[in-house]
Parts: C-alpha cells; structure tokens; sequence
C-alpha cells in the first residue's frame, strides 16, 4: 500500500519538492533482478573513514558536484547520525565481493546518505535522504533502486514510520526516480 499522496510541497524560489515513503507499508520495489542481462548491484555499507570519503568524493566529482560540499554532510554531530552505503555493480557470474566498510572498494557505482535526526521529546527517530548518486555510467543499472532499498531497510530496522527526500522540480528525471522507488509528494510538515 503506497502513502497517501498530498499536496506537493514547493518553495517557488528553489522549486523544492519534498516526497516521502512509509517505511512499513512500502512494499516490494526491487532493486533489481539478476538475469535478462541485468548486472547485480551489491551493497556495502561505508564507514566514513578516509577510505570511503575518497570513494564517495570521486563519486560526487563524476555526477558533477562539488566534492567538498558533499563530502561536508558525511559528517555526524550531536542531534544527528549519518548512515552511508555505495554500491558495486558486476557482471552476472562473478563472485560476490568481500570488501569491507572500512576498505571499501575503488569502483563505487553509487553512494547513499541516510540522515537520523530524533528530535528533543519524539521517540522514533526523523529520517531524509540528503544525498544519493549514481556515478553517470552507472545509471539504470540498478544501483539507485538498490542503495535505496538499502537505506530504507536500515530506516526500518531504525523503528521509523518514515523517510523523506527534497529534490528540486528542475529534475524531472529525480522526480520520476523517486516516484518509481514509492516515494510520494507530501505537504510541508508542521
């Protein structure tokens, strides 16, 4: 059963669209299924050491973005806590890797933030993705839909009720992704 969908919420001067997921009710949206040629994605979670931040730095080159700016929402501080995950995409056949989170490996195809924030007072934590990207070469692979399962298992075994992401109206492409994985517009919240 997807979320109810509301009134989009929009900031005419950034053109701001916020969506969200239920995190329990957000049914089977699969990252990918192996076969008919479909490369699998694997998924290692990061440890923000000087290892993953390279990685994830190279990834945000290649989409275009800054790095520094990025890499700056890596960071937890006191009211927050950042989760992280990059993916790897390989061939039908091959083994499974063996990397680590602290020795992640060099050709990340993606990476995804989860942003937990409990605020003073609320038990179950508040949950946003600030930040997924998929290196260019490596999109419609399946990378996305699997970095994103990722994050919204994690957000599930976190006891949220749900996730939330802003993307910008400019990005019609970012608007359908998101749609596509059960994320919904939503009304500002209070």
């Amino acid at each position: 059963m997807s979320p109810p969908v509301t009134e989009i919420a929009y900031d005419s001067v950034m053109g701001v669209v916020r969506m969200a997921i239920d995190v329990v009710e957000r049914g089977c949206h699969p990252a990918n299924a192996p076969g008919d040629g479909v490369p699998l994605v694997e998924i290692i979670p990061l440890a923000w050491g000087e290892a993953s931040r390279s990685l994830a730095a190279a990834v945000a080159a290649s989409c275009g973005l800054r790095p520094e700016g990025f890499l700056a929402e890596f960071t937890s501080r006191p009211g927050r806590r950042v989760h992280g995950w990059g993916a790897v995409v390989r061939t039908e056949g091959s083994p499974p890797s063996s990397f680590s989170p602290a020795d992640p490996p060099t050709g990340l195809a993606g990476v995804i933030l989860l942003l937990e924030s409990t605020p003073a007072g609320e038990g179950s934590p508040r949950l946003s993705v600030p930040w997924l990207l998929v290196r260019p070469a490596s999109r419609r692979s399946g990378a996305g839909r699997a970095l994103v399962a990722a994050a919204l298992g994690h957000a599930e075994r976190l006891g949220a009720s749900r996730v939330t992401i802003d993307t910008l109206d400019r990005w019609p492409e970012a608007v359908a992704f998101w749609r596509g994985v059960g994320f919904r517009p939503v009304g500002p919240t209070p």
